[in-house]
């Protein structure tokens, strides 16, 4: 813009300068002179005033322009602002459907997880109460079978003792 308006100062110096030394250098007479350099600064005057309504009328445009382009650019970005809200709402709703998704899977998993205890544990208790049932069978039968042995062994150990004690009497009286 501002090379515009140097270039546009320029040609109204360049063109003034240009009909000055013309109508200077002219031959004419003094109020012929006259009368051609009022005309030249009248017609010098509309030229600027014609630029200087130019130069409003472009002001004018460029200012129009930069304030729709602030317009534009703002409802940009609400529509922009708007949406990362949407966004962020829905991805908020989500995470929290998958917490709670989250949440009731691990009420599940632990109400199973309770439940196979119990069951491990009622399992185990009758696997130790009849393992503890078949010991009490085996130390009884082990009992009975060590009190049999003990009675034959103790009938044994009384009959060689007699017999010993036989032998000895034989062997007294002769």
């Amino acid at each position: 813009m501002a090379k515009k308006n140097g270039f546009l100062l320029g040609t109204f110096i360049g063109a003034a300068t240009a009909s000055i030394a013309a109508l200077l250098f002219a031959p004419k007479s003094g109020k012929e002179l006259r009368d051609d350099l009022a005309k030249q600064a009248s017609d010098a005057k509309d030229t600027a005033k014609d630029y200087s309504e130019i130069a409003k009328e472009k002001g004018t445009e460029i200012k129009n322009v930069a304030k729709d382009a602030s317009e534009d650019i703002k409802i940009s970005l609400k529509d922009t602002a708007s949406q990362m809200k949407e966004q962020l709402t829905q991805t908020s709703k989500e995470v929290g459907a998958d917490l709670k998704d989250i949440q009731e899977d691990l009420m599940v998993n632990a109400d199973k997880v309770k439940s196979d205890l119990t069951e491990t544990a009622v399992e185990t208790k009758e696997k130790v109460a009849a393992t503890v049932d078949d010991v009490k069978v085996n130390v009884e039968n082990t009992s009975e079978d060590l009190s049999e042995i003990t009675k034959d062994a103790s009938e044994d150990v009384k009959a060689v003792a007699e017999e010993a004690e036989a032998e000895a009497e034989k062997k007294k009286l002769n």
